[in-house]
């Protein structure tokens, strides 16, 4: 249900549909597809261009209603067909009333061009749902392990413990344990539902793609990711008071990751101490804040003033 995927998909019907109708044009009496000649080739792109018009204000509602209804697997189904119904109705009586073909009637010519067209809208609708719900759960698998590796290593550290540490410990006041301890984070969903418990260090940065958040975090020396349906503000409340500082309308970032803030081409920019992560866009209305915010860490990480954390500038 993301613009990302939602984009996707109506990508692949067009490219799918132009394939299919290649393959499928020899073998009826009702495909008048054709760039012969010039009233078919308009005929063509005139039909395509409705088609997608109509996949995209669809898709757009979709998208919009999500928020105030609940799309469950009937309801997109259901609304799917009603896509196909609305395709097939303009292409019957495009068939129909400019092309007249002989020997078939109306009736005939719209049970098959639903069931060409079903095919072609189910077929990638099917795909990229499948190629979405297996990323989804790849993403809800390393969340796992995750939290298990994180348990796990609690436990050893636990059991490990000598009697001396024990007794250092207990000498320790309470608030610099705390302070020691790591800061865990838990992440809820819209609906209220605990998704992910993840410690804020081990957080690079977040990501906001329209009603989602994607949250990188570091496991097993690699970046993962996790996404979540939720608003950005109620994951703010969560990280107040840790290092994760907003940067841009679509991200926040720890700063406690940084190695450096460049400007290139007049755009300010983020890059972290991962070298597999990509820049990070930082806007000039969370530039001062973001800055500010770094001064702060540089006592507790020991970095010197002009070290290693350097705004770059064009010159």
């Amino acid at each position: 249900m993301s613009r990302r995927y939602i984009s996707a998909t109506i990508a692949f019907v067009v490219l799918f549909s132009v394939l299919f109708l290649i393959t499928y044009r020899p073998f009826s009496l009702a495909v008048w597809f054709s760039v012969d000649d010039t009233v078919s080739i308009l005929f063509t792109l005139l039909f395509y261009i409705t088609s997608t018009v109509i996949l995209i204000l669809s898709r757009w509602m979709m998208y919009i209603l999500q928020d105030r209804y609940l799309i469950t697997k009937i309801r997109y189904v259901c609304w799917i067909m009603v896509e196909n119904v609305l395709i097939t109705a303009l292409y019957t009586y495009v068939t129909y009333i400019y092309f007249t073909p002989l020997g078939i009637s109306a009736l005939d010519v719209g049970s098959r061009a639903l069931f060409c067209i079903t095919i072609m809208l189910a077929i990638p609708n099917g795909l990229v749902s499948f190629y979405a719900a297996y990323r989804s759960k790849c993403e809800d698998l390393e969340a796992v392990q995750y939290e298990l590796s994180r348990v796990s290593e609690e436990y050893r550290r636990l059991e490990n413990r000598t009697e001396v540490e024990r007794r250092v410990s207990e000498m320790i006041p309470v608030k610099e344990k705390l302070a020691l301890s790591p800061r865990m984070v838990q992440l809820y969903d819209n609906g209220g539902t605990l998704r992910l418990t993840i410690d804020v260090n081990s957080i690079y940065y977040l990501e906001s793609e329209d009603n989602y958040i994607k949250v990188y975090y570091k496991h097993n020396d690699k970046v993962s990711s996790y996404m979540l349906r939720c608003k950005t503000s109620s994951v703010e409340k969560s990280l107040e008071g840790s290092t994760m500082v907003r940067c841009h309308r679509s991200y926040i970032v720890n700063i406690s990751k940084i190695r450096f803030v460049g400007r290139e081409h007049r755009v300010n920019f983020i890059v972290m101490d991962d070298d597999s992560i990509k820049r990070i866009p930082l806007s000039k209305s969370y530039y001062d804040m973001l800055l500010a915010s770094l001064n702060t860490i540089r006592p507790q990480r020991n970095i010197d003033v002009d070290q290693p954390l350097m705004v770059h500038q064009e010159a």
